[in-house]
């Protein structure tokens, strides 16, 4: 059970994440070790320059701070909060959340967060039947499996108390997300043990009110869901939302993209949680080091999966672009809705629009050594 969860965990996720770009959301972090902004804590640089004629955005490499198990692209001054969570089997009435590690993790450009991205933690439920009657079984709410759309209505309240007037302006099937679920090393298990096996994803906009300010937020989930030996479950295996005011979101939306496609998974860490190794590796000694060996063993499994993720549909359909890192001379990901890129030795990134504009000359930012990261040609 461990090995099959946590095998979508490693692959599932960074399948899922790609394609769920178009959601409001995830170009993979390369380069070399970055800086690592602390967790809860803010600098004074605004995350997006205003009145500025160059829409630029400063983005830093983020490693996770509970286990190291990601790094992200974070906008510089954002806080971050969570991060990987374990359930304790003893309190939850049995061990059913205690399989695997559960990501909660928001990222947020101020303490109220108006403009925020969270990825939610999975539940894993069990499906009533004559075997399983009770309201919880094993740790696990029992529950019959919801369409991806009502699983998002229905927890939008548990989500947001406080909204009022709430309104779904969109839901849009993801067959694509669904695709890759079903390609995923999970679904692979259950199918060859003669599991029934079933996924769904979908992508909902919705509009409210909350605290006098008008809101629009994107809601994305995938539904997973097996039943073997007459007991059926199912949980909400990758659930992102990410909201701003309504006036600001078509701004922010570009850089949730970012933000999302981001994500990366630290192989290390998931070789350690599929060992079952009752301590977790944590953030300790030189961060530097550590990062450099993330970086490695990053490259190393994507050129595993490059093929599958650099034609021209994949880049149109996340919003990337494919560019040439300026100190390794490596390919990378990154947005496209900017015109310009700029990376720094240590990873970090600067998007902008205005072609004469040089963020080392910028005595706003206070940076040296960014260089120009061209597109790749093609």
């Amino acid at each position: 059970m461990r090995s099959i969860g946590l095998g979508f965990v490693m692959a599932g996720w960074q399948l899922a994440m790609a394609a769920c770009a178009n959601a409001s959301s995830p170009a993979q972090a390369e380069g070399g070790a970055p800086v690592v902004a602390a967790a809860g804590t803010q600098t004074k640089e605004p995350a997006m320059p205003r009145g500025s004629q160059a829409r630029s955005i400063h983005l830093q490499r983020y490693l996770d701070r509970t286990e190291a198990a990601f790094v992200i692209l974070a906008p510089r001054g954002w806080l971050t909060e969570g991060g990987m969570v374990r359930v304790n089997p003893m309190t939850a009435g049995g061990a059913g959340q205690s399989v695997e590690a559960k990501i909660d993790f928001t990222l947020k450009r101020d303490a109220a967060g108006k403009v925020m991205i969270r990825y939610l933690p999975h539940v894993n439920y069990v499906v009533p039947s004559p075997y399983v009657m009770t309201p919880q079984w094993n740790g696990m709410p029992v529950a019959v499996m919801p369409t991806p759309a009502a699983f998002l209505t229905q927890g939008f309240t548990r989500l947001r108390p406080r909204a009022q007037a709430f309104k779904v302006l969109k839901t849009e099937p993801r067959p694509d997300i669904v695709q890759a679920v079903q390609q995923g090393p999970k679904a692979r298990s259950l199918l060859s043990a003669g599991a029934g096996y079933y996924a769904d994803a979908a992508a909902l906009t919705v509009v409210y009110e909350e605290d006098g300010t008008r809101f629009k937020e994107v809601l994305f989930t995938a539904i997973e869901g097996f039943s073997m030996m007459g007991v059926g479950m199912w949980s909400n295996a990758l659930t992102i939302v990410a909201r701003a005011p309504e006036v600001e979101f078509d701004t922010w939306g570009p850089v949730a993209k970012v933000v999302v496609n981001s994500f990366q998974l630290n192989p290390a860490w998931v070789a350690a949680e599929l060992r079952g190794q009752a301590q977790r590796t944590k953030i300790v000694g030189d961060t530097l080091a550590h990062l450099q060996q993330i970086d490695k063993e990053i490259a190393e499994s994507r050129s595993r999966t490059q093929a599958a993720i650099q034609s021209e549909a994949y880049l149109t359909l996340t919003g990337q672009e494919e560019y040439l890192n300026p100190f390794t001379g490596r390919p990378e990901l990154g947005s496209n809705e900017w015109k310009h890129r700029w990376e720094s030795s240590f990873g970090e990134v600067i998007y902008a629009d205005d072609g004469a504009w040089d963020p080392n000359l910028d005595p706003a930012l206070h940076v040296q050594g960014f260089q120009r990261s061209k597109v790749r040609p093609r």
